[in-house]
């Protein structure tokens, strides 16, 4: 009789329990595989619609930066946005955690997205000007400048004396043009060190040699960054006549006002014609090594993936807006 006085506790703790506080395994990995879908979905869209809009190559190439890290975290967000959302359906978790991963997922995908960064070198870079020409050495001048500026960081070092042109190369490769279209008589190249290996200045001087300068006309200043690469020009441009006339036609103590264009990638030379005018130096703006494009192409559907190169260009231009708030 006493042990049927004994209340049962087994049906009580049962009826007691919250619905849907917890999930099985089996449960979390049907969401998982549910969740895996979103991407692989659209990821075989771009693919597809890529293959059909230009061929199978582009279609491929699609797939490759589809699983490239760039795209694998950019899909991997969306994974996690369904997830998320599943367990919200479930009432396991607040719809904030799918907002916020839907939102990571979104601004991945802007900051990566080629259109993005190329809309915002736009408004960055220092524009292109057609008239008389956008290249130096097509222009007609009334006569050649007495020296083009070339800023360090175009050029890397892979081995001690072996240089190669990096992503603004073109710095390089635009001077020595100008040389040999006579639109410039001298080449003013600049940049120090900053870890006691290989100067900047030593690698333009070898590159522009190897592309037939001769050395003579190669003129070396100091500088770490492009304010000092800007005080080394001013105390250059500034010296007695007797010092600085290797800039000044046939080594003669000409009064003219000497003529010297600045040559930087794009997004560089807003910046650097501040720090000019900060020296009181009157330099013509030469940019180069352009990021924005103003080509008309037709849409593809794998231009949607974000890229590494994308993520590159768009942190260049935020370095550069912010140099540009704080007045530097």
């Amino acid at each position: 009789m006493m042990f049927g006085m004994i209340p049962s506790s087994s049906h009580s703790t049962v009826a007691d329990e919250p619905t849907g506080s917890s999930i099985g395994p089996r449960t979390v990995w049907s969401d998982v595989l549910v969740a895996l879908l979103a991407p692989a979905a659209l990821g075989l869209l771009l693919v597809v619609v890529t293959w059909m809009q230009q061929g199978f190559v582009a279609g491929m190439r699609c797939g490759t930066d589809l699983v490239q890290p760039v795209g694998l975290v950019w899909l991997g967000m969306l994974a996690l946005t369904a997830f998320a959302l599943r367990q919200w359906r479930r009432g396991t978790h607040s719809v904030v955690k799918a907002l916020g991963w839907f939102t990571c997922f979104f601004v991945w995908w802007m900051v990566g997205n080629g259109d993005f960064a190329n809309w915002m070198s736009g408004r960055v870079e220092s524009p292109l000007q057609m008239e008389p020409s956008p290249a130096l050495e097509q222009r007609d001048l009334d006569r050649p400048l007495d020296a083009v500026v070339v800023l360090g960081g175009g050029s890397s070092a892979v081995a001690p004396g072996f240089y190669e042109l990096g992503r603004d190369g073109e710095r390089v490769i635009s001077a020595a043009q100008a040389y040999h279209a006579g639109a410039t008589r001298k080449i003013i190249v600049t940049g120090s060190s900053t870890d006691g290996y290989e100067p900047p200045w030593k690698q333009s001087t070898q590159l522009l040699m190897s592309l037939g300068v001769p050395e003579d006309v190669i003129v070396r200043i100091e500088g770490v960054n492009t304010q000092a690469e800007m005080r080394s020009l001013k105390q250059l441009m500034e010296s007695p006549p007797s010092e600085s006339n290797e800039l000044r036609p046939d080594n003669t103590d000409s009064p003219d006002e000497l003529k010297v264009g600045l040559i930087t990638s794009a997004f560089h030379m807003p910046r650097a014609m501040r720090l000019a005018k900060a020296s009181s130096l009157e330099l013509i703006p030469l940019p180069c090594a352009f990021r924005a494009s103003s080509n008309e192409r037709p849409w593809i559907a794998s231009s949607l993936v974000p890229g590494a190169g994308n993520l590159e260009t768009v942190a260049k231009m935020i370095k550069e807006t912010i140099a540009k708030i704080a007045g530097q």
